[in-house]
């Protein structure tokens, strides 16, 4: 019994420690260890803004459906916002990030999904709306496959911080219902080789 809670308190500790660091502060007891507590930091709070990022489109998703209209919402800023947080999410997923590093974007490529289907569905565009998700779903799968050649990526990487900006101006000129439709996940931007942002921010 003790041996299974030893094991399942090691499991559970891993999802934020790497085995060394885990040693090093439940073996050695070294809790002030400060490359293990960074490491531990970061990750800790990859976790907390990727269960916050759960729920954040809910709400606008709930507001579109309740009123059977996407009126007032941008479905350009949409898009591009949606196409900004999968280059995300496929550049950090094949590059073998940690969960931690793109799962937030996971959650928000399909909340942001959802939201421009029913701008489409309500919009009179129900055909649209089915065939849309149909064929984001198979850019996703090829994106995420491994089979799409990296210097595509890397290029659709290099694009997300400009096609974030456009969308925002978009959604801004249209007016309307924003609130949630841009929430790119900067904070995993840090993860990414700057030389990567800058040439297309520039």
């Amino acid at each position: 019994m003790a041996m299974n809670v030893t094991t399942y308190f090691r499991t559970a500790c891993l999802l934020v420690l790497t085995p060394q660091c885990y040693d090093e502060f439940f073996v050695s007891f070294n809790f002030l260890h400060v490359p293990c507590l960074k490491a531990a930091l970061s990750k800790g709070l990859g976790y907390g803004i990727i269960l916050g990022s759960v729920m954040v489109k809910v709400p606008q998703i709930l507001k579109i459906y309740r009123a059977s209209s996407g009126e007032g919402i941008s479905l350009t800023g949409v898009l591009l916002d949606l196409s900004a947080i999968t280059a995300n999410v496929a550049y950090s997923y094949v590059l073998g990030y940690p969960f931690s590093a793109w799962g937030e974007g996971m959650f928000l490529v399909l909340q942001t999904a959802a939201i421009a289907a029913l701008v489409l569905y309500f919009g009179g565009r129900p055909a649209g709306a089915y065939a849309f998700v149909g064929v984001y779903v198979a850019i996703l799968g090829a994106l995420l496959s491994g089979h799409t050649p990296m210097p595509v990526l890397t290029f659709l990487q290099s694009m997300c911080v400009p096609v974030v900006i456009l969308g925002k101006f978009s959604i801004k000129h249209r007016g309307g219902l924003r609130r949630g439709t841009i929430n790119f996940d900067f904070y995993n931007l840090d993860l990414l080789d700057p030389k990567l942002i800058l040439p297309g921010v520039l």
